[in-house]
């Protein structure tokens, strides 16, 4: 009886150990990671110009308006450079770079900072505006920007924030990527294209499962994160191939952001209150 409740003992660990065990893709080989003077960490957005890292800290509730939200400013070699680079904000979500300026969802704003100083230089709203969550920047340098519990996209116009579209197709919307005329869009499951000239509503992707963060690898060829822990690469007509799943220790990957000339990927762990960098190959 000794030896039976020893090897079911035996057995019970190793099946504990296994369902702790994270996937990490062949592809992917972990850099470095984050965690002092990080808090609640939704997303992250690399700024080829200024070879930094923008990172933006909830602190606590994501949809609370109590002006406690941040964005750290780290190095390429995840190195902290200002935790508090940039305050004032109360859930920071998704961030976009135009004009010399950063751009950050805030609940129902767009708060738009100088990225000389960090310091807010103006704020957008929009009576229609819920859940602003996610920004994409044109090479023309508009801003577009989603809103994951509302009726609308928008689009910065001048010192305004406008609808862009309010199509059913685009309710909702999460993750955003805009690419040779297209306003890519995640919603439950798929990926939208925004024909920005002709204001159609395609679809681009399907069964992505949810998104949280679009960032492009090549021609066609997506990274993708949902919430739960899990990023992916999909292509038009193509299964998703799975690149990492931390879900099994309850580590999120929100919004993540990618470096396109050196193929690193950085995953913001949001309650776990990090980021992690990936070499793709």
């Amino acid at each position: 009886m000794k030896a039976i409740i020893t090897f079911l003992v035996t057995i019970f660990a190793l099946t504990t150990t296994d369902a702790q065990e994270v996937f990490q893709h062949a592809r992917l080989t972990k850099l470095w990671e984050i965690y002092d003077g990080l808090k609640t960490t939704e997303s992250v957005l690399y700024d080829p110009t200024g070879k930094v890292l923008y990172v933006a800290n909830i602190n606590e509730n994501p949809w609370q308006k109590d002006n406690n939200g941040y964005i750290s400013k780290i190095g390429l070699d995840g190195k902290m450079i200002a935790a508090k680079w940039a305050t004032g904000m109360s859930a920071p979500k998704g961030m976009g770079i135009a004009n010399g300026k950063l751009f950050v969802t805030n609940i129902d704003e767009v708060v738009e900072i100088d990225l000389a100083n960090g310091s807010v230089v103006k704020r957008y709203t929009h009576p229609k505006a819920v859940n602003l969550n996610d920004i994409a920047v044109s090479r023309e340098g508009v801003v577009y920007v989603s809103d994951s519990k509302g009726d609308c996209l928008f689009y910065l116009q001048g010192s305004k924030l406008e609808v862009l579209s309010d199509s059913p197709e685009v309710k909702a919307s999460n993750g955003l990527y805009v690419k040779n005329g297209l306003l890519l869009c995640g919603q439950q499951n798929m990926i939208v294209a925004f024909n920005l000239k002709t204001r159609d509503v395609s679809t681009y992707i399907e069964n992505t499962g949810g998104i949280d963060g679009i960032e492009a690898v090549g021609n066609k060829t997506y990274l993708i994160s949902d919430w739960s822990g899990h990023v992916y690469m999909v292509e038009p007509d193509k299964e998703r191939m799975l690149l990492l799943d931390t879900t099994p220790l309850k580590i999120n990957a929100a919004d993540i952001g990618y470096n396109t000339s050196e193929g690193i990927l950085y995953v913001p762990t949001f309650f776990n209150n990090g980021v992690v960098a990936y070499k793709l190959d």
